[in-house]
């Protein structure tokens, strides 16, 4: 009995002690969420921050990747230009050489004419039919000596404007060159940026192109690939809902930018080489061209694939894809959304060999014409 007194006795003292333990644990722990919290609100705030700046610079990426694909068409323009002129002035320098020996006789005839001329002739030993004769002859063949002096000068003064017209187009060819030198250097100062900011912003994908790996790896062929893509992009979605719908694709017809600035050289349906049906576009174009996303969406795949080369495929929502072929560089990752226009790789090539980049754009799996989606573009340079 003693026992158990002293027992409630000591069990009596030692409540305000466990009391004011428990107290001084409950107000750790709710420090610590305190802190928490303030920590999440920080890191959501950084991430806010983070994503704001990104699509700024994505702005600003978009507008100077529309720059540089402005002035390589200039530069293309430029080009075809030049190598209009040089042919021009080939032909002509031809004509003239072939017309070297013709002007070697005129020549003669003039200075015969000049040491001989119709007064001189009255005046000249000779019998008057002869003198008939030598004038008839001069007034039949000056009108001829006059019409080949005058096309000599017409085609001498086509060579020399032809030369004018070179050495002006080179040195805008030259200043353009140095722009598009200048807006790609602006351009990587962007790209550095924005890959920072989006590896602060964004560790899933890291995640997300270990398991498209996978995947690449147990692919059979493009078809197959985008399958698997397609597949897991819906298993993804289910655990992780899209926060921003992409906008309707159907509306984008007539209106997407070409990825790349150069010539159309192979057409959708058209045979290819080795017999086969041609499923997309071919464009041969400038070394180390700019290669821009055709509309907003989501990269499913950034990588090189098989015999595709470079091969990014973007999804634009609404069961409509596009795949890029024959890039050099890709400068966009896995999961990574990009804005219509913006900068997603670069081209490869070089003076002896023009790159071309195979494009293609598929509804539901299945490839369809990309041409009556892509805006038309026109050069600005004349002349």
């Amino acid at each position: 009995m003693k026992t158990l007194v002293l027992m409630v006795g000591l069990l009596f003292l030692a409540t305000p002690v466990l009391a004011a333990a428990s107290k001084t644990d409950l107000q750790r722990v709710e420090k610590q969420l305190s802190e928490g919290r303030a920590q999440r609100d920080a890191l959501n705030k950084k991430a806010r921050s983070y994503s704001a700046q990104l699509q700024d610079l994505k702005s600003e990426m978009v507008e100077a990747g529309a720059a540089i694909h402005n002035t390589e068409a200039d530069a293309m323009a430029l080009e075809d230009r030049l190598a209009e002129l040089s042919l021009a002035e080939a032909k002509t320098t031809d004509r003239l050489q072939a017309r070297r020996g013709q002007f070697g006789q005129v020549l003669m005839a003039l200075q015969r004419m000049a040491s001989n001329p119709p007064e001189a002739m009255i005046a000249a030993p000779q019998s008057p039919i002869q003198t008939l004769r030598s004038t008839m002859l001069l007034g039949a063949v000056a009108p001829q000596i006059e019409r080949r002096a005058a096309q000599l000068r017409i085609d001498l003064n086509s060579v020399a404007e032809a030369r004018a017209r070179t050495v002006a187009k080179r040195q805008q060819l030259a200043l353009a060159l140095s722009g598009l030198a200048e807006d790609r250097r602006y351009l990587t100062k962007l790209m550095g940026e924005k890959n920072r900011l989006k590896k602060q912003a964004d560790a899933g994908s890291r995640r997300a192109e270990k398991r498209i790996a996978d995947l690449v790896g147990k692919a059979r062929s493009l078809r197959d690939l985008m399958a698997r893509l397609e597949a897991d992009r819906k298993a993804q979605a289910k655990k992780n809902p899209p926060k921003k719908a992409l906008p309707a694709f159907n509306k984008s017809r007539g209106k997407m930018p070409f990825p790349a600035i150069g010539r159309l050289v192979g057409l959708y349906g058209q045979a290819t080489e080795t017999g086969l049906t041609r499923k997309g576009i071919t464009i041969e174009t400038r070394p180390g061209a700019q290669v821009v996303a055709p509309y907003e969406g989501v990269v499913m795949f950034a990588g090189a694939f098989k015999g595709y080369g470079q091969l990014l495929i973007i999804e634009h929502g609404g069961g409509y894809h596009s795949l890029l072929a024959g890039l050099s560089r890709i400068d966009t990752v896995i999961g990574q959304q990009i804005l219509s226009g913006e900068p997603a790789g670069i081209m490869g090539g070089s003076e002896t060999k023009a790159p071309i980049l195979y494009v293609e754009l598929r509804r539901n799996g299945q490839p369809i014409n990309p041409l009556p989606w892509l805006a038309a573009r026109k050069s600005k340079v004349n002349g």
